[in-house]
């Protein structure tokens, strides 16, 4: 006897796509692995998207709220009405290749212990005429010794939810999701999954996420294009405050179980990685009161790597870094909350360490304003000599640079002078 093929509800939240929902639904419909039912669910789009979608009668679901509510709230009522063992949630603008869902249901089909699976996106834009330029695949962070649900809530790097397949039992546990929340839903959803369940990883791009100059968000909150990541950061900023304040110190080792009991050297690395997240969210309230906790946790064993991993990752996100580089007295807090003891100066060092990142960076802008600010942040962190220390390959490019540019002062030399020498002749 055959086994019974896996069923997938797609879940299609829609408002005033109706330039881009007939390429979203068509990706589906042509999915190597079939879906049982595509739910679309219109959250009260004043455009032709009904029109659109009407041209799929046959093959979709279509129900429409009564009025404007937002994702999630369109979310929701598809979880409602959904019936199969797996939930795919679909964006209205994006498309899915056609291998997608079978990549994204095999892991879950072959170990039952993952509640999700995720995949790789890459980006793309299109011309008026239809021609499409494709960005290279989006890159996952390193696993390394770190919780999948510790990198996750450091960065939200599975960027769109049609990258996450679900198991519906799972969802059923989450279920209903928080209609306030308005701006980074997808995130929301993954950080309560990555929180109670599992993740398996497809090593395949399973969405390809158009990039378009459209309004985002629901009618009443909308926003463009140009306003979009500083919307994230102050909504990733609120969900990571009420999520650190919940979590237990277990969690962020991914150990869910309520009974267990940390070791000095566990508390020191979750504590070590709640100053990290909460750093890169811009949360400095919370990031030093939690490394000076870690510290006081353990402050004699050696930095072990995930140690190491979880501190240098402090000043590793472009949300708060100008905040943090352009503020002596953050600064100040962050060499107060190291301490004195015998880890204090590794721990600055760690810290201070991505901060060379950043002086590449504004190098590379031709901001010296920043280029300058950031060494004052660093040799404030770690110290003068290592200050020199880590500045050594930046010098070296500097030089590379400067000779380049000598070379190609010394070619245009040549040049003008073989100009003058033949208008001479």
């Amino acid at each position: 006897m055959e086994e019974e093929a896996p069923s997938v509800s797609v879940i299609l939240p829609t408002f005033n796509r109706e330039r881009y929902i007939r390429a979203a639904i068509s990706s589906i419909l042509e999915q190597s692995s079939r879906v049982r039912e595509i739910i679309v669910v219109d959250d009260g789009s004043t455009d032709g998207t009904a029109a659109a979608c009407a041209e799929f009668a046959q093959q979709v679901r279509y129900v429409r709220q009564p009025e404007n509510r937002g994702k999630t709230a369109a979310i929701n009522r598809g979880l409602a009405l959904a019936t199969a063992d797996y939930i795919w949630i679909m964006d209205d603008d994006d498309i899915a290749p056609s291998d997608a869902l079978e990549q994204l249901l095999r892991p879950l089909t072959e170990n039952p212990k993952p509640g999700f699976s995720y995949g790789r996106l890459q980006k793309f834009t299109e011309d008026e005429r239809g021609a499409c330029a494709f960005d290279p695949p989006q890159a996952f962070p390193v696993d390394g010794e770190r919780s999948f649900f510790a990198r996750l809530m450091e960065d939200c790097f599975i960027t769109g939810q049609p990258c996450v397949l679900v198991r519906k039992a799972c969802f059923d546990e989450i279920a209903p999701l928080d209609e306030s929340v308005q701006v980074s839903v997808d995130y929301n959803i993954l950080l309560q999954l990555a929180r109670r369940y599992d993740a398996a990883c497809v090593d395949q791009v399973v969405l390809w996420q158009r990039q378009h100059l459209g309004m985002r968000g629901p009618k009443a909150n909308s926003y463009r294009e140009s306003e979009r990541v500083q919307r994230w950061m102050q909504s990733d900023a609120r969900l990571l405050r009420q999520l650190l304040r919940d979590l237990r110190l277990p969690e962020y080792l991914g150990l869910r179980s309520r009974s267990v009991r940390l070791t000095p050297l566990q508390r020191r690395q979750a504590l070590f990685q709640k100053a990290a997240i909460a750093a890169r969210k811009n949360l400095w309230d919370i990031a030093f009161p939690a490394l000076a906790d870690a510290l006081a946790a353990d402050s004699k064993s050696p930095l072990t790597p995930p140690n190491l991993a979880a501190l240098q990752n402090m000043l590793g996100c472009r949300y708060g870094i100008d905040e943090f580089i352009f503020d002596p007295a953050k600064q100040a807090a962050l060499v107060k909350a190291a301490g004195q003891g015998p880890l204090a100066t590794e721990v600055r060092y760690a810290v201070g360490s991505r901060l060379t990142y950043w002086i590449g960076d504004a190098l590379r802008r031709g901001d010296l304003r920043r280029f300058s600010a950031t060494c004052c942040t660093l040799a404030r962190i770690s110290g003068v000599s290592a200050l020199r220390l880590c500045l050594a390959p930046i010098e070296k490019r500097m030089m590379q640079l400067f000779r380049a540019t000598e070379a190609d002062r010394r070619r245009d030399d040549l040049q003008a002078e073989d100009c003058e020498v033949r208008s001479g002749a």
